[in-house]
């Protein structure tokens, strides 16, 4: 089957592409911008044709009454080209104009009106990109000839500007503003350029989410397996990935899952068929203990044999993997330990539950029952009282089982877990055991998404601390 192009590139070239490929889309709105939206004019305007318009829409308006003022300016004839606008309150804006020829430009408007410094505002608003301007661009030429190169290079001494505005004061509070002829998209274009770096923004960010997600879901992927794989002892084969890389590690994890079944299902085939074989000797074992004579040595015998078969009955369970083959059902927690606490009470044990009497749960029932009946015969075999408390929480029920018996040191505490591990020195048959009990017990509760650990318990020996979600991880 042929594999798509994208399928065969690999992700440094991918990244390469999705930025080149935002920026291209950028780069051809801008461009097609000025389809939509028409560039700012740009206006020349002679110095003293400038200078000699001023002194005439000043004169013109303080001529005629304040009411007939705006039919004045309405009809001035250079309305193509600058408009001006009546104030009675000082302008909103400050004298920012530059130095250089607009500061030389200023001194003339004052001194050709009469006026005081002052009493003349300029502004005159540079940017970096005059085509982005959202106001008439506006060069103010000084007497010809000139070179245009000079005016659009030497911005210093020349006079070029984005918004221009001029205020000459005409009464007490009373000012005209002249600013070049508005063609009525200024809020178009100062809309556009809001909006470009938006844009921009907006699709590489949609390409960095689109390839990192692109990265991302396999690792998940990957994750999710793996954890599976620890959890269920089960297979847990990935997918193709559409990145080389990402297939490559595939491959390789579905691999690894291949070759750790393979080994863990041999060594689990080799036990079980040994702790299978066991159980005729067992048995034949039983029956000539029978014949024994003396009735303690019997009895010693008998014993023996009943270790053993537990032995293997243990190791059978948690070879086989039965009780992860169990279906799941809703059981009554608060109900199940409440039960194994009175099985153990009535066995001679001292058990307090501590905990509510009844509490939903989806789970495999037969193998939540081994667990935590793993955990009470451990707390009873090595203490004198056993505390079992049952917390239901938001989303998870929290179990813990506390002994007042020696205890496990902390660094032997994850030790604990691994199967035939006993860490009882005695290992009589008081307090021995198959080694299998707190094995079982982590199987299962991983199996079912919670987390189990071992710690101090407040009355000095050990406490077993369990948290099972309550929604099927």
């Amino acid at each position: 089957m042929r594999i798509p192009f994208w399928s065969r590139l690999r992700l440094a070239p991918r990244i390469v592409l999705v930025v080149l490929g935002g920026m291209l889309a950028v780069k051809a709105v801008d461009k097609a911008m000025p389809l939509l939206i028409r560039p700012p004019e740009i206006m020349f305007f002679d110095r003293d044709w400038l200078l000699d318009n001023l002194r005439d829409i000043r004169d013109r308006s303080v001529a005629v009454p304040v009411a007939e003022r705006a039919a004045v300016l309405e009809d001035l004839p250079v309305r193509r080209w600058l408009d001006v606008v009546a104030l009675e309150t000082p302008p909103d804006f400050s004298h920012t104009a530059r130095g250089g020829g607009f500061a030389d430009l200023h001194e003339r408007i004052v001194g050709l009106l009469g006026l005081e410094p002052q009493d003349v505002l300029m502004m005159a608003d540079d940017l970096d990109d005059p085509e982005y301007s959202p106001r008439p661009l506006v060069i103010i030429l000084p007497p010809l000839p000139t070179v245009m190169t000079d005016v659009l290079d030497d911005r210093g001494s020349n006079m070029l500007s984005s918004d221009l505005r001029i205020a000459v004061r005409i009464g007490p509070s009373e000012w005209l503003v002249v600013m070049p002829h508005s063609d009525g998209q200024e809020n178009l274009r100062m809309i556009r350029n809001m909006l470009l770096p938006v844009f921009a923004l907006v699709m590489i960010g949609l390409a960095s989410v689109w390839v990192a997600r692109g990265i991302v879901r396999p690792l998940d992927d990957l994750a999710a397996a793996a954890e599976k794989l620890g959890r269920d002892r089960e297979l847990s084969l990935v997918g193709e990935f559409n990145a080389p890389e990402l297939r490559a590690i595939g491959s390789s994890f579905n691999a690894m899952q291949l070759r750790l079944k393979q080994f863990v299902d041999d060594r689990l085939q080799m036990i079980a068929a040994i702790s299978h074989d066991l159980r005729t000797p067992l048995t034949r074992l039983r029956l000539f203990a029978e014949y024994v004579p003396d009735q303690d040595q019997r009895r010693q015998v008998l014993s023996d044999i009943n270790d053993m078969e537990a032995m293997v009955s243990a190791t059978l369970t948690y070879a086989s993997n039965r009780l992860k083959d169990e279906a799941y059902s809703a059981v009554d927690l608060g109900a199940l330990l409440i039960s194994l606490c009175d099985t153990a009470a009535d066995a001679g044990c001292r058990v307090i539950y501590d905990g509510p009497d009844h509490a939903g749960l989806t789970c495999r029932p037969v193998a939540m029952r081994r667990a935590f009946a793993n955990l009470i015969d451990n707390g009873c075999k090595f203490g004198s009282e056993v505390r079992v408390t049952l917390r239901d929480g938001p989303d998870a029920f929290a179990i813990s089982v506390a002994d007042d018996g020696p205890g496990i040191p902390a660094e032997q505490r994850e030790e604990a877990f691994r199967p035939f591990m006993r860490l009882e020195s005695s290992r009589n048959r008081e307090t021995g055991g198959t080694g299998l009990g707190l094995t079982i017990t982590r199987d299962v509760i991983l199996a079912h998404g919670g987390t189990i650990r071992l710690e101090e318990s407040p009355a000095g020996g050990l406490l077993v601390a369990v948290t099972l979600p309550k929604a099927r991880g």
